[in-house]
């Protein structure tokens, strides 16, 4: 499952892999070469023959200032992203599954380990790893995904610069400073001996961000690792911590963006995560046929929400009204084992998982609107605690040019909540806690899940390659299905667990040295898909009316989504200069997701489900140059789509396209200048609109632009 699930640091990739270029290092959990951008066939432990996956080669881009997802993502088909305007989290998506707030229906991973507070029942992406250290972005599609975790819209996983291997040291750091008062520094040593490695990172970014009020951040990142490699064992211990202090500045209605896209509703709410997980990985090689991989980790984890009670959608809230505080920690561990034995030509694996999660909230009232401590009064507690059992197995038939792969997951899940106090806010202008609300709640889940995949590879001729996968996936519920704290949304009293079942058939194709065009029809069906139909609605049991502006979370329906996924690249100059950079290179790349998704069934029945674009395009031209300059130019454009389940005009998000450009070139031996502009053309676009009170349009960013000075030894 997750905890191991992309560890992607087996030797036999890494074996085939080009020797790093002087003063760069291959990162531990690199799926495939650099001059192939397809996953292999095996790596460790991990099966990838019948699975659809993409990866973004960091390094043959600019360094990426800051968290532009953007052109993280430039070679991935179809992941959309739900712009922040301050930031300060991932929102993403794919293929119309959910929406993209907190990349709730993704699996989001760094190094093979959980970037989230706890990856069943609360998979919120609040910490986007530093860019300039990411290696490679890697994503599995949808349900190919299986073996790594039952979320249905794929696994992606940030592939961060690995130990280095030889002898020696090595290092970098960087200034950065730009718009609004962007600022950003970085520092990263490496040393080894050959067999012992210990490396570092320490990355602050900070800024006022795009709006005219409380759109600030401050940023923390850091690493500390050491790794040993031996002749058939390697381990690592790595600690991390990231830290993140962010104004909400919050949304805005479509008269308010037309007036001022870059105006704040919410001038006082806050948002502050923490995020501390050391975690341990062995890889060892038994003997010639069998392999085993263990990995374990534990997460202790803060989100922290000051947010002033009352106002509506799109409006300012007024100053007199209190700050309400939110604390939820989550204290999460999990043990991984997988273990892969050959078989003559086949390969068999076979794995267990144990996860347990802690998490409990308080939520506190202020006395003012600058009263952070919540003063006056208790307003709810609640325990929340879940634990999963599960085990995995998958095969690799090898047939000649046809791989069969079949794969099967079994998990027991249990999960509860608890609510020891709900009592009303009373007043949002002052005043203590009102009257009890209501029953309290106790809310107890068990299930048990069998999953199934079935994945084909089939080398049709040696530069053409056939991949189908079936996979049938799972949604768990979530620690917000049993108590919810959103604002002017209000929530079913039950919730069912939603299922998913995606078929995927694609041809990839490499006609000639440098090129290569890649082609795939899909379809998925999700069932009892937990959404939110927006007001204004009229009241029905066991809901009250919803005004305009509000929703109502519930399961919405099941719904069908059709599309085609195409993405091609050519190399215009040097197609064979990216291995051993000896001529530059001219890239040219584009992608596509062509989407037609509908509700077949349920409340929705009829709707387009939200944040279902019917196009997500993506181009770029990359310089990659045998001096170690580079260049790129991406335009991202985006059909219209609807941030709510029944298509309601004020969650429109009209199609937009976006350009952004970004140099590095060195200047005098290992000094570099870098700089960037993003959204070059300054195009007044939004990609989100939220729901409920202090909600509404998110504005995108404006035109900003940076520039950075870096040094390598």
């Amino acid at each position: 499952m997750m905890v191991a699930g992309l560890n992607m640091a087996g030797q036999a990739a890494a074996a085939d892999a080009p020797p790093p270029a002087s003063g760069e290092t291959g990162s531990i959990i690199v799926t495939g070469t650099r001059l192939d951008e397809r996953f292999p066939e095996v790596s460790g432990p991990f099966i990838f023959a019948g699975k659809l996956a993409d990866v973004t080669v960091m390094r043959d881009l600019p360094l990426v200032e800051g968290r532009n997802l953007r052109q993280a993502f430039a070679d991935i088909p179809g992941l959309l992203v739900s712009e922040v305007s301050n930031g300060s989290w991932a929102s993403v998506s794919y293929r119309g599954l959910g929406e993209p707030h907190e990349s709730w229906n993704l699996l989001t991973l760094a190094d093979a380990v959980p970037l989230v507070p706890d990856p069943y029942s609360y998979p919120a992406a609040y910490i986007i790893p530093p860019m300039e250290l990411v290696d490679r972005v890697e994503f599995i599609r949808g349900g190919a995904g299986l073996l790594h975790g039952p979320q249905p819209g794929g696994v992606l996983n940030y592939a961060l610069v690995g130990p280095r291997r030889e002898a020696g040291q090595e290092g970098i750091v960087k200034l950065a400073a730009g718009s609004d008062a962007f600022r950003s520094a970085l520092a990263r040593l490496a040393v080894s001996n050959g067999r012992v490695g210990l490396d570092g990172h320490i990355v602050w970014n900070a800024g006022d961000g795009p709006r005219r009020v409380n759109s600030d951040f401050n940023q923390l990142s850091g690493r500390a690792r050491a790794a040993y490699t031996g002749e058939t064992l390697t381990a690592t211990l790595t600690v991390d911590y990231d830290r993140g202090r962010y104004g909400e500045p919050g949304g805005l209605s479509a008269a308010r963006f037309a007036a001022s896209p870059q105006d704040s509703s919410t001038p006082r709410d806050r948002l502050f995560i923490e995020r501390f997980v050391p975690s341990a990985a062995l890889e060892w090689d038994i003997d010639d046929e069998t392999h085993l991989t263990a990995r374990g980790w534990y997460s202790e984890y803060e989100r922290t929400s000051w947010r002033q009670a009352g106002g509506s959608f799109g409006q300012v809230i007024p100053d007199q009204n209190v700050l309400i505080r939110q604390t939820q920690l989550f204290r999460t561990g999990a043990v991984d084992l997988r273990v892969r034995r050959d078989v003559g030509p086949h390969v068999l694996t076979f794995g267990a998982m144990a996860f347990r999660s802690s998490s409990p909230v308080t939520v506190d009232k202020g006395a003012s609107a600058t009263d952070r401590l919540g003063s006056a009064g208790a307003l709810a507690r609640v325990a929340r605690k879940g634990d999963v059992l599960a085990a995995f197995a998958e095969a690799k038939i090898d047939l000649g040019a046809l791989q069969l792969v079949p794969g099967v997951r079994l998990e027991r899940l249990r999960q509860r909540v608890t609510e020891r106090l709900d009592v009303a806010i009373g007043s949002v202008t002052g005043g203590g806690p009102g009257a009890a609300n209501g029953q309290l709640g106790n809310r107890r889940n068990e299930q048990t899940v069998a999953l199934w995949g079935l994945g084909a590879t089939w080398d049709v001729a040696p530069k053409l390659r056939l991949v189908g996968n079936a996979s049938r996936g799972f949604k768990p519920l979530l620690f917000n299905d049993g108590v919810t704290f959103q604002a002017g949304v209000d929530a079913a009293e039950q919730f069912e667990a939603s299922y998913a079942t995606s078929y995927e058939l694609g041809a990839q194709w490499r006609p000639v040295p440098g090129a290569r065009l890649d082609a795939s029809l899909f379809r998925v069906s999700l069932d009892d898909q937990i959404g939110f139909l927006a007001g204004p609605l009229p009241a029905a049991a066991p809901f009250g009316a919803v005004g305009t502006g509000g929703a109502r979370r519930q399961n919405v329906g099941s719904m069908r989504n059709d599309g085609i996924d195409l993405a091609a690249s050519v190399d215009l100059l040097g197609p064979d200069g990216v291995a051993g950079m000896s001529a530059d290179t001219l890239r040219l790349s584009a992608n596509v997701q062509l989407l037609d998704a509908r509700f077949r069934s349920g409340a929705a029945a009829g709707f387009r489900p939200q944040y279902a674009p019917g196009h997500v395009l993506r181009a770029s031209a990359n310089w990659i140059g045998k001096s170690g300059a580079r260049a790129a130019l991406l335009l991202t454009a985006v059909g219209r789509q609807n941030g709510s389940d029944n298509d309601r005009p004020e969650f429109d998000i009209p199609a937009y396209q976006v350009v952004d450009l970004s140099v590095d070139v060195p200047v005098s031996g290992p000094v570099m200048i870098g700089a960037g502009i993003t959204n070059l053309l300054d195009s007044d676009y939004w990609a989100r609109v939220r729901p409920g009170a202090g909600q509404g349009i998110d504005p995108g960013r404006p035109r900003q632009a940076y520039v950075a000075v870096s040094a390598r030894f």
